[in-house]
């Protein structure tokens, strides 16, 4: 189908400040937790290395499944002393890759039963050998610059580390690494904008991008021009991109989803709601139709 889409960075631009300032003054529809949020309560009795480790490998199986339920098995895994050992990269490396399948199959973390393990064992065993099993050793490498880590990872580390090598992946952990810790990363706001269904979904309904466009599902079109009017938009502004994701997510999450057949439920308490557009939106992951102006 042709692509009969405009992007308005000058509409990102608006939303991106509203969003943000409703944001510190009390969340969006009262919300402020992602679901990475959810193992903030365990970090402050962690060493520095092994929540960075927990975040880490975590997040590089946040892919086609439901966060929460990801996010829950990971801290029942990490909180069970018979398993704990799979956020050790060097651990993981000894005990070698069948005793980690069923290791992270225990509480559920792993879903994809071979893909999973090889995305984890893969990871640990580069930090394993290369790293001495640090996540620090492996940012120090890189100086901190984030910019130039995602364009390595992108062209020469997909097997090192699969999944964290991905375009949404790399910056949704470097995001949450960020909104958790204090490393001195370096050119954050070159990083895209993660696009998921709730970002995109948000993007639209607040008229970012409008137009007519309908597919199978958020396909490279669609995150191509949500990377770009999120980049555009933002020049200038002191706002990265990858700071837009948790107010887009949760906008989406507790206002668009609500979004049917005409009918916008929330609109009236909506931080944003005046720049709410008229006409079609409807983003799944099975399915994508805009029809809006």
């Amino acid at each position: 189908m042709a692509v009969n889409l405009t992007l308005n960075p000058e509409r990102a631009r608006e939303v991106a400040r509203e969003l943000l300032s409703a944001f510190e003054k009390g969340g969006i529809f009262g919300k402020r937790q992602l679901p990475d949020d959810a193992v903030n309560e365990l970090l402050p009795s962690l060493e520095f290395e092994e929540a960075l480790l927990l975040v880490t490998f975590t997040t590089a199986l946040d892919y086609m499944r439901n966060a929460s339920e990801l996010w829950s098995s990971s801290i029942k895994t990490f909180s069970d002393e018979e398993v704990k050992w799979v956020f050790d990269p060097k651990e993981v490396k000894r005990k070698g890759a069948e005793a980690l399948k069923e290791a992270l199959l225990k509480h559920g973390l792993a879903k994809k039963k071979n893909r999973d393990p090889q995305i984890w064992f893969s990871i640990a065993s580069s930090l394993a050998e290369r790293h001495n099993g640090s996540l620090r050793s492996l940012f120090e490498s890189y100086g901190y610059d984030v910019e130039f880590m995602f364009k390595d990872f992108l062209k020469n580390r997909k097997e090192e580390f699969p999944s964290l090598s991905g375009e949404k992946l790399f910056p949704h952990w470097i995001r949450s690494l960020r909104d958790k810790f204090n490393l001195p990363f370096k050119n954050v706001e070159k990083l895209p904008i993660p696009v998921d269904v709730h970002v995109a979904r948000a993007t639209f309904t607040t008229g970012c991008i409008t137009g007519k466009y309908s597919a199978k599902g958020l396909n490279e079109t669609i995150k191509r021009r949500v990377v770009k009017v999120w980049e555009e938009g933002l020049k200038g502004t002191g706002i990265a991109p990858i700071e837009m994701f948790r107010p887009l997510w949760l906008l989406s999450k507790y206002g668009c989803h609500y979004r049917k057949n005409g009918e916008r439920p929330k609109r009236g308490e909506c931080p944003v709601g005046h720049l709410c557009v008229d006409g079609k939106v409807v983003v799944t992951s099975g399915r994508v139709e805009i029809d809006t102006k």
